[in-house]
């Protein structure tokens, strides 16, 4: 795979990644608003959520493609 299409997924996916991100800022905000045991369980699983999904991206913009032995 060349370097063009593989950094186009990346970009693809990065697009997804950086979605859910926001959707977790969106429902941390929304969970402010609940009884307390609610809201400490969303914001919980909305940070891991979010944090997952940063990690993600570092992880995906690091990987390098695989060298080609042809010469």
């Amino acid at each position: 795979m060349n370097v063009s299409k593989m950094n186009l997924i990346r970009s693809a996916i990065s697009v997804l990644l950086l979605t859910l991100v926001v959707i977790s800022v969106g429902g941390w905000v929304w969970a402010g608003d609940r009884p307390a045991p609610t809201m400490e369980g969303a914001r919980f699983a909305l940070g891991l959520c979010g944090l997952a999904s940063v990690i993600c991206l570092g992880v995906l913009w690091r990987a390098r493609p695989p060298r080609s032995n042809a010469r």
